[in-house]
């Protein structure tokens, strides 16, 4: 009985967590400060591996996002792009949404992994910066 009790206080006090720092992330953005974004990145770049990076997305208003990664460094993402279909075979988790970005003037693409709760800020910041610099 107590491991169910656990399990529970786990995922709830998760799930409250993750509301909160999503909350504080729009506020943040809407002030013009920068933000973290909790995330995974999977690029077909030269030297980035062909598996998920588990990082954040550093987003500071009027400039280039960032994602950065302990193990493989930073990935610069310009802003204005577009958002496209996932990867089915790559994405298995339900609290998960991914998206695949396409930079403006034909980049790679970078396949994006965040918890759904993160989805309309990284829409926000990533393909419509205009909208996020009015409000």
């Amino acid at each position: 009985m107590g491991e169910i009790i656990g399990e529970l206080m786990t995922l709830l006090a998760s799930d409250t967590f993750v509301r909160l720092s999503a909350r504080r992330i729009r506020r943040r953005l809407s002030a013009g400060r920068p933000a973290r974004i909790p995330c995974t990145a999977r690029a077909d770049r030269p030297g980035w591996p062909s598996e998920y990076a588990t990082g954040h997305l550093l987003v500071t208003p009027g400039q280039d996002v960032i994602f950065g990664s302990r193990a493989h460094g930073d990935l610069a993402l310009p802003t204005g792009g577009s958002f496209h279909d996932p990867e089915p075979d790559e994405w298995h988790s339900l609290d998960w949404a991914a998206t695949c970005y396409q930079p403006p003037g034909g980049g790679e693409p970078v396949n994006l992994q965040v918890d759904s709760q993160f989805l309309p800020a990284l829409h926000l910041v990533l393909g419509a910066p205009a909208q996020l610099r009015a409000a």
